[in-house]
């Protein structure tokens, strides 16, 4: 079992998932954040959420009316403006464009981290949209 980022928007109180494993962006996130906090940007693990990861980890028990990680998610969790997301977003991928940067020793995930990236940002986009909120959850 891999761990993973996935894309998430929050409207109403109900969480919808892109339900895309990011695997490269979480492989990477530190060197992401890196990036990011040098192009004077927010680190992209400030809109993480680790609601299901802690449950997984730690087989915490939901609360009681709670079916779903996502339910407490959605009520507890990390959640930035998906226009401010989507904005941040599009910077990062500027400058990693820009800066070219390699993710990985042995295997460059370079192009893996952009595809997922665009990705995210196409998701943020379209919750922006939607006056949405944006975060990435960490899932395993």
């Amino acid at each position: 079992m891999s761990t993973v980022l996935w894309a998430n928007r929050l409207i109403d109180g109900a969480v919808t998932s892109d339900q895309s494993d990011k695997y490269a962006m979480h492989k990477h996130l530190s060197k992401i954040d890196e990036i990011a906090r040098g192009a004077g940007l927010m680190a992209l693990s400030e809109i993480c959420d680790t609601t299901d990861l802690r449950f997984n980890i730690e087989d915490l028990s939901l609360p009681e009316g709670m079916a779903s990680t996502s339910e407490w998610m959605a009520a507890q969790g990390v959640w930035v403006d998906a226009a401010a997301a989507a904005s941040q977003l599009a910077a990062l991928i500027d400058a990693i464009e820009t800066r070219k940067p390699r993710f990985g020793l042995i295997r460059n995930d370079y192009e893996a981290v952009v595809a997922e990236l665009r990705e995210s940002l196409a998701f943020a986009r379209e919750a922006a949209g939607q006056a949405a909120k944006f975060n990435f959850a960490i899932v395993m």
